[in-house]
């Protein structure tokens, strides 16, 4: 989650420490609002959260006696800064309307992949009714934590589905507002923001806006799938956007398969339909350097681009080749299997009940707590439960085995 955003440039009105804006752009993903939480359950797990919160010394909450360290109840308040509302209303008019120019200069630094994807996303929102901001303090002087609300629409629709957002806020050395990118957080950063995002008037924040979202789905459970079908669609505008630029991009002659490895040793593998693949198959891989990405399974096959190292792609088929068949661009692509580590699949591991999170916590690759941080569960959402190993409950995290700690979650088998 934390992760695909929006902004806007509209005049606004501050009045009860809300914002409003017209109607005219929206900004939403499908994936921050699909939010899994379990409405039977909602105000009593909130209520429950907010005792937790005021019993539990800061110490003991999620990681943060080993990870984090132990940081004071930080209040959530509503915005009264005028120019934080401005910084959020241009960065979702921004998103919104496609202007990625407007985007990037609200960051510190943003990616152009970030930049494409979000231009992909804009052709689908239509416009928005509703933003409420609220701010915790930051880790430095002049920053802030903003939590936003937000009612938005799509086009076609009339819905307006609710959604919220974090976004780091920061002050230059000019005094000039900027976003910080997740990407850029130093350690201290993100221990501290994962801290006070755990505290209680955020889970009740993120639990009210659930609440809010799962009546409305289930009114209309049609709505749920036309979401999943836009978020597809998205990946594919993204991938076709992301193919222009790669072939505006001169290839550079001589270019390693892999920047730290030299040529693919051995002949070239030519492709071979009907080699059956490992199993299981992984759901999602890495690449551990910079590699190209072939037409088939072969070193003569074309070059269809390149990932660079620590890029996640979702993984089609692993061949005894040596080759792996990936999603490229919203189409098939091919990398050498000496270049991606793997993830494990969940595909058809026993499901042996759900673990809930009791607050927001971190889900790892590995049953530990320095392993890769692959997301954040939010206090109230569900996933698959695989196995328990001892302090780790082992989960299925977007289609891939993942590990959240078994005392801050509730199990059920």
């Amino acid at each position: 989650m934390l992760k695909d955003k929006w902004k806007v440039i509209r005049d606004f009105v501050v009045e009860h420490c809300k914002v409003i804006f017209p109607v005219l752009v929206v900004i939403v993903v499908a994936a921050t609002v699909v939010l899994a939480l379990n409405l039977n359950r909602e105000k009593t797990r909130a209520d429950e959260e907010a005792a937790q919160a005021s019993e539990t010394p800061a110490a003991e909450s999620p990681e943060a006696g080993t990870e984090t360290g132990e940081i004071p109840e930080v209040p959530l308040v509503p915005n009264e800064d005028s120019a934080i509302y401005t910084l959020v209303a241009t960065y979702y008019n921004a998103l919104g309307t496609g202007d990625m120019e407007t985007l990037a200069s609200l960051y510190d630094t943003i990616s152009q992949n970030e930049l494409l994807r979000n231009q992909a996303l804009s052709n689908y929102l239509d416009h928005y009714t509703e933003l409420q901001v609220n701010t915790k303090e930051g880790p430095e002087e002049g920053s802030v934590i903003a939590y936003i609300y937000y009612r938005v629409c799509f086009v076609g629709h009339e819905d307006e589905y609710p959604g919220y957002e974090m976004l780091y806020i920061s002050t230059d050395a000019d005094g000039k507002l900027y976003i910080k990118n997740e990407a850029n957080f130093t350690e201290e950063e993100e221990e501290y923001i994962t801290e006070i995002s755990s505290q209680a008037d955020v889970i009740e924040f993120n639990n009210r806006v659930a609440v809010e979202y799962n009546e409305l789905m289930r009114e209309n459970a049609s709505l749920l799938q036309y979401l999943s079908e836009v978020s597809e669609q998205v990946d594919i505008d993204y991938g076709v956007l992301l193919a222009n630029q790669n072939q505006e991009e001169a290839p550079q002659e001589g270019e390693d398969e892999g920047e730290a490895g030299g040529q693919e040793g051995g002949e070239p593998a030519a492709s071979q339909e009907s080699q059956e693949t490992t199993a299981p198959t992984p759901a999602y891989a890495t690449a551990t350097t910079t590699v190209n990405v072939r037409s088939s399974d072969s070193e003569q096959a074309d070059k269809l681009g390149r990932v660079s190292a620590g890029t996640r792609v979702q993984v089609q088929e692993v061949r005894l080749n040596g080759w792996t068949k990936v999603v490229y661009e919203g189409a098939d692509g091919y990398i050498k299997s000496d270049y991606l580590q793997f993830a494990e699949s969940t595909e058809g591991q026993e499901v042996i009940g759900t673990v809930t999170a009791n607050t927001n916590i971190n889900v790892r690759a590995a049953a530990s707590e320095t392993a890769e941080k692959l997301g954040m569960l939010a206090g109230g959402e569900s996933l698959d439960l695989l196995a328990v190993e001892g302090d780790w409950c082992k989960v299925s995290f977007g289609g891939q085995a993942a590990y959240v700690k078994a005392e801050y979650v509730t199990v059920q088998q």
